[in-house]
């Protein structure tokens, strides 16, 4: 078995994390239960950005694993796409109000509700980098988490 067929199977075996799609602010935590069209919200994958080093034993190879977090893709459910270095900036509370995300945010144009959720798709790509013997290699692998989220519009009325 070569140094490099080593890397893979032990790649395919390493155990990577699902990072949850995650919006700031929560919507769970305003009165409407939903993200309001409009509103500038944060997005990011909740969870670690590096797994390893560790290591593992094929065929009677040694095989040292290194996984870095280089991107996450989210679809946003309506169509459209925000890419964001590593997992994004997490939402924390004593941000201003309507403050956009310094690196992964997006706004809405459209409701989802009344017919229900947007489904937002994290795909998290790792660059996992292998090591055998001296030879190396790097092998990209992507993980997908979803989440739902509902999307509705707020109107104000002035008398």
């Amino acid at each position: 078995m070569s140094p490099g067929q080593a890397g893979a199977i032990a790649v395919a075996r390493l155990q990577l994390p699902l990072n949850a799609p995650t919006i700031g602010p929560d919507p769970d935590v305003n009165k409407w239960k939903m993200a309001a069209v409009g509103y500038p919200l944060w997005v990011w994958a909740e969870g670690p950005e590096r797994v390893g080093p560790v290591s593992d034993s094929v065929a009677g190879l040694s095989v040292s694993l290194d996984a870095q977090l280089t991107k996450t893709v989210f679809q946003m459910g309506d169509g459209k796409t925000v890419t964001c270095t590593g997992g994004g900036t997490p939402y924390r509370k004593g941000v201003k109000a309507a403050t956009p995300s310094p690196d992964c945010g997006y706004r809405y144009e459209k409701p989802s509700l009344p017919k229900g959720n947007y489904t937002v798709t994290a795909i998290a790509y790792w660059a996992v980098t292998w090591n055998v013997n001296g030879t190396s290699g790097v092998i990209t692998v992507p993980r997908v988490a979803t989440a739902p989220l509902p999307v509705g519009e707020v109107q104000v009325l002035v008398r």
